[in-house]
């Protein structure tokens, strides 16, 4: 009898829904680790199994058979918690960890003017959260290469999908403005194709251990929303500009960096497809059918 894969993911957020949500349909056995007992219920729901952060017997147990591993915490205090918590416990049981994996950002690459970066570019990040990011993803690399496991960093652009997406906070009637800063261009990521990308990697030949994912169209903010707006036959959102009281600090953080992110490695080594190859593809399916699953 074919034993099903199996995969266990630290953090429960909008792409480990996604990511159980459409693995358990293939018969994968995901278990999720989070630190909201609230949480259960709804991984429940998904046919995955729940296990509360501090559960180290049962992740102890999960063990007996071998297991893809996936991290989708941030740093806390400039730390990655899970291989500070559950280090000791992978070295102990590294002859069943078919592979580690490590969703990051591209913000790692700070700011590049503009310019095209690979996975090869040079990392030179400004804000406080983009430099955790790079401890984090260092420290996955040499923990990996010290349980002689392979581990894949994830740099993910802006994700968005079903229930994260202009569409859905225009058919909400949210109050919305929209940051024009002409010619400040984003990448943008689909959740499915984060899942689709992910579970590609996690038992793919290829040797490396970085993948950009991002989509073939980077765009202004004001572009996607007048697609948005033009899709739903509503007026365009209010724009405003960086130096509006309405801008947080957070949102206006994003703009101090400017970069496009190729996925050349993504499509060309590891060989995947992007279902939505930019948002207008994206969009539009969240506009036929705005809802999560």
């Amino acid at each position: 009898m074919h034993k099903k894969n199996r995969l266990l993911i630290f953090g429960f957020g909008y792409t480990s829904k996604f990511m159980c949500h459409k693995l358990v349909k293939k018969n994968w056995q995901v278990f999720c680790v989070t630190r909201v007992s609230e949480k259960f219920e709804k991984i429940e729901s998904l046919n995955a199994t729940p296990i509360g952060f501090n559960d180290e017997e049962k992740i102890k147990s999960i063990f007996d058979e071998d297991l893809y591993i996936l991290s989708t915490a941030p740093p806390d205090n400039g730390k990655d918690p899970i291989v500070e918590n559950y280090g000791t416990l992978f070295k102990k049981n590294n002859k069943r960890i078919k592979s580690l994996g490590y969703l990051s950002t591209t913000s790692v690459y700070g700011d590049k003017k503009g310019e095209w970066v690979t996975e090869d570019t040079v990392l030179e990040p400004n804000l406080e959260r983009s430099i955790s990011r790079v401890d984090a993803e260092n420290s996955w690399i040499q923990f990996g290469e010290t349980l002689s496991v392979k581990t894949t960093i994830y740099r993910l652009a802006g994700i968005y999908g079903p229930g994260r997406s202009l569409i859905d906070r225009l058919i909400g009637n949210e109050a919305i403005y929209i940051v024009d800063k002409p010619g400040h261009l984003f990448n943008r990521i689909h959740v499915e194709d984060i899942v689709g990308a992910v579970e590609m990697a996690m038992s793919s030949q290829s040797g490396s251990t970085i993948f950009n994912l991002s989509d073939d169209l980077p765009a202004t903010q004001l572009d996607v929303a007048k697609f948005a707006a033009n899709l739903l036959k509503k007026n365009c959102p209010e724009t405003v500009t960086l130096k509006s009281d309405r801008v947080s600090e957070m949102a206006r953080s994003f703009y101090k960096e400017e970069k496009k992110v190729s996925n050349k490695k993504l499509k060309n080594e590891l060989g995947y497809h992007l279902i939505f190859p930019s948002f207008k593809e994206g969009l539009l399916a969240i506009y036929k059918n705005s809802k999560e699953f």
